[in-house]
């Protein structure tokens, strides 16, 4: 979460999901980053931990992010849903409901993944974002997706801005119903794979 702090000028956190539950394991809130303006959602614990309250707090967020018009940052978000409580089953179908949130979203979607090499992120979490910034290493693991979101590598958390203003500039020109259609269409090839 250090990365996250040094890359943004300005946060502030919205929390719960609107059931009670404050959905810890997942951060959200709105960011400012040189000039753009976005809504966040970062992943404050382990995958393991995130329960339906979690996700659920990601939809929240998503539909406000719709509502201000403005692009989501994700930040190391797993949609892995390992808990293994008896919730597991809400969780899972949070998560799916969350994640199908983002594919509709109507806006861009970056994605920050850092150690992404030590990481597991699934096929779906590399498809997903319109681009993704890759922090210290392991840009190759889009190079078996079919259809690659754009990509920028960068070495340290100091580049991490300029590189969501750089593929936030690229990514804005895209019409939004265009930006839905990429994305199904990747979700779509990994399926077929």
């Amino acid at each position: 979460m250090s990365s996250l702090q040094t890359a943004l000028d300005r946060y502030i956190e919205i929390s719960g999901d609107r059931t009670g539950e404050l959905g810890e394991s997942i951060s959200t809130g709105l960011g400012l980053i040189g000039s753009n303006k976005l809504v966040l959602i970062a992943d404050s614990g382990s995958a393991q931990s995130h329960n339906a309250g979690s996700w659920r707090r990601v939809s929240r967020i998503v539909g406000l992010a719709r509502q201000l018009r403005k692009p989501l940052l994700l930040w190391n978000l797993s949609f892995h849903t390992a808990a293994r409580k008896p919730s597991k089953l809400d969780a899972e179908g949070a998560a799916k409901d969350s994640q199908q949130d983002v594919i509709q979203f109507p806006a861009p979607v970056i994605s920050v993944m850092e150690n992404a090499q030590r990481t597991p992120f699934s096929a779906v979490e590399l498809a997903l974002p319109d681009g993704i910034i890759f922090a210290n290493g392991a840009e190759a693991l889009c190079r078996h997706l079919t259809i690659s979101p754009r990509t920028i590598e960068v070495s340290g958390a100091e580049a991490i801005p300029s590189g969501i203003s750089a593929l936030l500039a690229e990514v804005a020109v895209i019409p939004s119903n265009e930006l839905v259609t990429q994305r199904s269409l990747r979700l779509a090839s990994i399926a077929l794979a």
